[in-house]
């Protein structure tokens, strides 16, 4: 990859992070590629109005980059669960926070170790691409994916090139010979079959969900689809929907929508 350094999120923001509290406790689970610093201002939101707040780091993220290949959507459901668990030991109400992937296995541990309360923000269930439906017999005959070549990616927005410059924080991405670097950018096609696991099994249980439920969805969401996000929450029962007008890691990014979601959230919790 011709003049672009990839760093496997090495910053300190990038490490899990406990924040204590006495309220209750959040525990916040980060998406596919991401790390604990995309939950880390929702975090300190819920912790300044009191809430003990954990931000997790899943299997094969983060510093642990390299080995995303050899991870499973078990590895990761089961890592949230024990952390969930350990929350529970220590406070009576948790709240489990899953952004984007993150959701997918949220849904998926309520059902296994149910929270409190679960709220599922830009919830990633699928992609509508027939590549991404023959995955299960892709990963198979082809070791690495382009995922970028996934999803519509404009050069010009700004939380594409925040997202981006994650993984490539010296890449000039105006340059074209770095866009098409970019687009080549491969990871391993078995982890991106896991995201599809994962995100199946979620739709498919959470009809099954008990536990009581608020989806964040942003309207100009162009990972995780609004228009499949509506069906998750119409399938959950008792789910309360509320869109934002927001790009996908509005959370993260845009400290106005971040604003209404915390407020919604807090407004959710307390009628726990």
């Amino acid at each position: 990859m011709e003049n672009v350094t990839i760093q496997a999120f090495a910053a300190p923001e990038h490490q899990p992070f406990d924040l204590p509290g006495e309220r209750g406790a959040a525990l916040l689970v980060h998406g596919f590629g991401g790390t604990p610093a995309e939950m880390r201002p929702l975090g300190e939101r819920l912790n300044a109005q009191g809430w003990a707040v954990r931000g997790m780091l899943l299997p094969g993220f983060g510093t642990d980059f390299a080995n995303l290949g050899s991870a499973t959507h078990r590895q990761w459901i089961e890592a949230v669960r024990k952390s969930l668990d350990d929350l529970q030991r220590r406070h009576a109400h948790v709240t489990l926070i899953g952004f984007s992937m993150g959701g997918a296995i949220g849904v998926n541990v309520a059902l296994e170790t149910p929270p409190g309360a679960l709220v599922l923000i830009n919830p990633f269930t699928k992609i509508d691409n027939i590549v991404w439906q023959m995955l299960p017999i892709l990963r198979y005959a082809v070791r690495q994916f382009k995922p970028f070549q996934l999803v519509k990616l404009d050069f010009e927005s700004e939380e594409a090139r925040r997202n981006i410059g994650q993984f490539m924080p010296d890449a000039d991405l105006s340059d074209p010979k770095v866009q098409v670097a970019v687009l080549s950018f491969s990871l391993p096609t078995r982890a991106l079959n896991e995201l599809r696991a994962v995100g199946e099994r979620a739709y498919a249980r959470a009809p099954k969900v008990r536990t009581p439920t608020l989806v964040l969805q942003a309207t100009r969401d162009t990972t995780a689809s609004p228009a499949y996000s509506r069906k998750l929450a119409a399938r959950i029962p008792g789910a309360r929907l509320v869109e934002i007008d927001g790009e996908h890691n509005f959370i993260q990014h845009d400290p106005g929508k971040l604003n209404e979601a915390a407020l919604e959230i807090q407004a959710f919790l307390a009628e726990r």
